[in-house]
């Protein structure tokens, strides 16, 4: 039974990476910044762990410098809910000098034969901008 379930397993990745990338995956040859104008009146360290909190529910932080205004996620292979072998994306914030704005980068790669291919994934742009500007995002008038 157990070389059965580790042989579906097994066969459900290869299905997965052979499946290819997501359809929200835009090949992309330098992933660009997103900036996100600060609310007035937020301090930084406010918007730092709010930052910081949105981030930790879906990735592991490889990278961090508070001082610096900085943070990086570790590649993540199950965007989405389930473990893609050959996709994977992740996410760098850094704040500005001035520390009323946060520019968001995300970065997806797919696997093509033996090598990564460079672009974005619309859907987790899309997601990870509607969080932050409900978090310490200035609202428009």
């Amino acid at each position: 039974m157990r070389l059965f379930l580790c042989t579906g397993v097994l066969l459900a990745g290869l299905t997965l990476a052979l499946a290819g990338p997501p359809k929200s995956f835009q090949r992309l040859d330098k992933p660009q910044w997103n900036a996100i104008e600060l609310r007035d009146g937020l301090s930084f360290e406010h918007a730092w762990n709010a930052v910081f909190d949105v981030l930790i529910n879906d990735f592991e932080i490889a990278l961090v410098s508070k001082e610096n205004g900085y943070l990086r996620t570790d590649w993540l292979y199950s965007y989405g809910g389930a473990y893609q072998f050959g996709y994977r994306v992740r996410v760098t914030v850094r704040f500005s000098p001035d520390q009323r704005t946060v520019r968001v980068k995300t970065e997806a790669q797919a696997v093509d034969g033996n090598n990564w291919i460079i672009g974005i994934d619309s859907r987790l742009i899309s997601t990870l901008k509607t969080d932050l500007m409900g978090t310490v995002g200035r609202t428009t008038r």
